[in-house]
């Protein structure tokens, strides 16, 4: 993985821009019998461990629930931001991306297109630390999703929120992934979809509550 672009993100400015809005459609709802990239990369790591299922968001508590939602704030939000950093760079941004591919959906928080270097994945996490080191799990993300996309190019923002010290920050990355470390990844969610089925796993199987 390489980093082309760093660079801290001034919140002041979003929150500016967020209060204007963008225009933008209601996501469509997740389609819980259809095979999807996060449930398969998170079933892959239940299976690393011995437990066989399909990883859905239904499994998840009511608590972490909420969390995830507060992350879907803030990808709106940055979502405003995105927009005009493609704009100011003579790009396009869109929003909420779906693409299927090998009968797997991927749900991309956006596209970006920039002059100087093309399309690219964008991606958008609210993290409660300051550690800025992007997390394995993210990185698969995130390959996965440049197979849909075909591209090796992401954009990545993250906000970090601590309470020790209060404090908020944000940043923004632009990364290249190598093609075999994205080609490697599809082909390991596609061995996990693989091996489910061979275990009677799968989407609305009921074992994934």
């Amino acid at each position: 993985m390489e980093i082309l672009v760093q660079e801290p993100i001034d919140l002041s400015q979003v929150a500016d821009l967020a209060a204007v809005g963008i225009e933008r459609t209601t996501p469509t709802p997740r389609d819980g019998s259809k095979w999807h990239v996060t449930s398969l990369l998170r079933s892959g790591h239940r299976i690393a461990k011995g437990d066989v299922g399909y990883e859905d968001n239904r499994a998840f508590p009511d608590d972490i629930l909420a969390i995830m939602a507060l992350g879907r704030i803030w990808e709106t939000t940055v979502d405003c931001f995105l927009t005009d950093y493609a704009d100011c760079r003579g790009g396009l941004y869109v929003s909420d991306v779906e693409s299927v591919t090998d009968g797997i959906i991927a749900s991309l928080d956006g596209l970006m297109w920039l002059p100087d270097m093309g399309w690219m994945v964008a991606e958008t996490k609210l993290r409660y630390t300051l550690n800025e080191n992007i997390p394995s799990d993210h990185i698969q993300q995130v390959r996965a999703y440049c197979h849909c996309a075909d591209t090796n190019l992401v954009c990545y923002v993250s906000g970090h929120i601590s309470t020790a010290p209060p404090t908020v920050r944000a940043r923004l990355r632009i990364l290249r992934l190598t093609r075999q470390s994205i080609e490697e990844c599809w082909q390991g969610i596609i061995n996990t979809r693989d091996y489910l089925v061979a275990q009677g796993c799968g989407p609305n199987d009921g074992r994934g509550e």
